[in-house]
């Protein structure tokens, strides 16, 4: 069977912003119903807490006949997110020259290490094997959502498939900053 998840991302958060903008979006869906204040331990998968659902949980769902939800993992330090449910080979793209780099590429071996960099501190670049220029690994575009690098990201454990309104509603609240949508399964 296993576990599902949905995972909403800021892409532009910066370290300082992060915890003011989820505070933001928890206060939000508190105020909705759709989780509780409180974060606990075992509402997520791991030991990371996370804000149960509330009474009004189905607001966020297209369709709330399709489960019972777990909780709300809120996270805002530097965190490496991925969907395994993403459409097509993983791709990426340049933010200054528009070169794309596939995962069957030669040239994709060249993010191993600076992922890895990013995963311990937060910062690194690559250098863009067409335009030869250095970029922050944050500001590579990761097409169809298959990987987040990000300072703030909200996950959902074993809901139903959150609405296209509520998701438009979050990014609302994130000050129009680049989302993403990283569902899969565990």
């Amino acid at each position: 069977m296993g576990d599902t998840f949905q995972t909403i991302v800021d892409r532009d958060a910066s370290p300082q912003d992060a915890p003011r903008l989820a505070e933001r979006v928890v206060e939000w869906l508190v105020a909705e119903g759709i989780v509780l204040a409180e974060a606990e331990p075992g509402w997520a998968l791991g030991d990371h807490p996370a804000h149960p659902p509330g009474p009004h949980w189905q607001k966020a769902v297209e369709d709330a006949r399709w489960g019972a939800p777990e909780g709300v993992a809120v996270y805002t330090e530097h965190h490496i997110f991925f969907s395994n449910w993403a459409p097509g080979p993983p791709t990426v793209t340049c933010p200054r020259c528009e070169n794309t780099i596939t995962a069957e590429d030669d040239a994709w071996p060249r993010f191993d290490e600076p992922v890895d960099a990013w995963y311990k501190t937060g910062t690194a670049d690559v250098e863009c094997p067409a335009c030869a220029e250095s970029v922050p690994l944050t500001a590579w575009d990761w097409s169809h959502d298959h990987l987040a690098l990000v300072h703030l990201g909200f996950e959902f454990w074993n809901w139903p498939p959150l609405s296209e309104e509520f998701r438009a509603r979050m990014a609302e609240l994130l000050g129009g900053h680049r989302t993403a949508f990283l569902p899969g399964k565990i």
